[in-house]
């Protein structure tokens, strides 16, 4: 990174820390793993570094090997995510991949202009920093049933069965049988409640036979 208020011998040293971070890079080999930077300064601090380094000119190209507000070399610009030549990217562009190298360089990738504006030691995370989500899922709860509304029971009607004495004679019930129907073919006095009076235990509602189901017919 170039600092163009400093001595002749602090860029030398300047570019000897470029040269020793792109053989680094080099070193790595044919695929860079990109970290994400863990802390990233504010825009004051890159603002006072970039003003340190060139001038406060974030397109400035010298020709030195050096681009852009923060200098970068080209090696350092690409390894840390950057495309294309650092003076043309924007200045949002320039910090981003500035936030990539102090991940991994630390401030030392810029070591007379960061000591000379005092920036050392961690960065202040830059914008918000997310917040760990402490929240706890709230625990199921049991489905709750609304209560049960009690229907009122229909009242079986009530009938006024004559006392009559079951006979031998039985009838197989058929499709469109009714126990009127059973009564008035068999001629029973006591017509269909005499049925029903003696085939309790097997019809609980007159209104509903079913099909094969054998009755006993009353006495005559």
């Amino acid at each position: 990174m170039k600092n163009n208020k400093t001595t002749t011998g602090a860029r030398r040293s300047k570019r000897f820390v470029g040269s020793v971070m792109a053989a680094s890079i080099a070193s790595v080999g044919a695929f860079v793993l990109m970290p994400t930077a863990a802390n990233a300064a504010d825009d004051a601090t890159w603002d006072a570094l970039a003003e340190c380094e060139s001038g406060g000119d974030w397109s400035i190209n010298t020709g030195n090997g050096y681009y852009g507000g923060l200098q970068f070399s080209l090696p350092t610009w690409e390894a840390n995510g950057g495309t294309g030549n650092p003076a043309d990217a924007s200045r949002a562009e320039q910090i981003r991949v500035a936030e990539n190298v102090l991940a991994t360089q630390g401030w030392g990738a810029w070591p007379s202009c960061s000591a000379q504006i005092g920036a050392t030691g961690d960065a202040e995370p830059r914008g918000e920093t997310p917040q760990p989500n402490n929240e706890q899922p709230a625990p199921e709860q049991p489905a709750t049933e609304a209560p049960a509304t009690e229907q009122p029971q229909a009242e079986a009607p009530a009938y006024d069965l004559p006392d009559v004495e079951a006979s031998d004679e039985t009838y197989t019930v058929k499709e469109g049988d009714t126990l009127i129907e059973i009564a008035e073919a068999k001629d029973i006095d006591s017509s269909w409640l005499g049925i029903f009076a003696v085939n309790q235990e097997e019809i609980s509602n007159p209104d509903l036979i079913e099909v094969g189901q054998e009755l006993v017919l009353p006495k005559a």
